[in-house]
């Protein structure tokens, strides 16, 4: 039988993306949400190009180590639909979305100057939201929801043979 500890609760920020499903979409949102896990496609992206030349002004900027937190924060997301109804100037409209959610977490073991948190808003706001406006560039709004102080607890298998996995002293109840 498994064992598992519990870990957390920690500090984490959930985003999710809002935009109507529509079947012309599909090949936009899996091109972006691929790009999040390769650091060239990221490069590429003109708010990451523009904030690479502001931020190497100032001292000690790391471009590769900026580019690799980028690439590294989201880890993963979610999605699922959504029906729903709202109300617009020609009167009340009912649409399907997607919702693409990110939890973003510092991992344990992670390098402390790495901060996954504070590098998730610029993913999913740029990365994510503004591109999916700039490049489908038809609908009035797209929505992006941050949510506020969530905390993350994860039940995380241990080995029951394996040292490596028991928590810290301080983690320790």
């Amino acid at each position: 039988m498994a064992d598992y500890r519990f870990v957390g609760p920690k500090p984490a920020r959930m985003y999710e993306v809002i935009l109507p499903k529509k079947i012309g979409y599909f090949g936009k949102i899996q091109e972006v949400l691929e790009d999040l896990f390769d650091e060239s496609a990221i490069r590429d992206i003109p708010f990451v190009r523009q904030s690479v030349a502001r931020l190497r002004e100032d001292q000690g900027f790391d471009e590769d180590r900026w580019i690799r937190t980028l690439c590294q924060a989201s880890r993963g997301y979610s999605m699922y639909e959504m029906d729903g109804r709202y109300l617009s100037a020609e009167g009340p409209i009912d649409e399907r979305v997607i919702v693409i959610r990110f939890i973003f977490h510092n991992p344990d073991g992670a390098d402390a100057a790495t901060d996954f948190l504070a590098a998730s808003l610029e993913v999913v706001n740029h990365l994510v939201a503004r591109r999916f406006a700039m490049e489908l560039g038809v609908e009035e709004e797209l929505w992006f929801v941050e949510y506020g102080d969530p905390r993350l607890s994860i039940w995380r298998r241990t080995d029951a043979d394996s040292q490596e996995d028991a928590p810290p002293d301080d983690e320790k109840p």
